[in-house]
């Protein structure tokens, strides 16, 4: 996984993001999430990983999950933008006003999901300290409709 460097941001307040992604990526998922966790102990991740089909029950537990976090970050792989379960949660965090942000997760070039494409939010290379933090709010909302710093 090609990532930057976390920047070592005090924060106070407890931070709760959504993950999106496929479960072809959960082991680069799990290196991420292992990373944040030791440099942003206040950062809590949620998911809740497709099991068995794309049912009712799934929808009701993950739009719970993403009704509770303030951001949600689409992780994009190389088959992300085939994932109809990935796209119904980005859906559902755009339909509640959620900050969305989209981070690849390799070096190369993969296919963006039409659902980024549409609202116009493009993946950046790694997750950078700023989307981590409370204060980020102007930032991640200028990415989230579509602007790159």
């Amino acid at each position: 996984m090609q990532a930057e460097a976390l920047q070592s941001n005090v924060v106070s307040e407890s931070v709760r993001a959504f993950l999106s992604f496929t479960t072809e990526d959960k082991p680069l998922v799990d290196a991420l999430r292992a990373q944040i966790g030791q440099q942003h102990p206040q950062v809590e991740l949620l998911d809740h990983a497709v099991t068995d089909s794309y049912e009712e029950d799934w929808k009701r537990e993950c739009a719970r999950k993403i009704g509770r976090s303030a951001m949600l970050i689409c992780l994009v792989g190389a088959k992300t933008h085939r994932s109809e379960a990935v796209a119904w949660e980005i859906d559902h965090g755009l339909s509640l006003g959620k900050r969305i942000v989209a981070v690849n997760l390799t070096a190369t070039g993969v296919r963006v999901p039409e659902v980024l494409v549409r609202n116009a939010i493009k993946p950046r290379q790694g997750i950078a300290g700023m989307v981590l933090t409370p204060a980020s709010a102007p930032v991640l909302e200028r990415e989230a409709h579509g602007h790159s710093r």
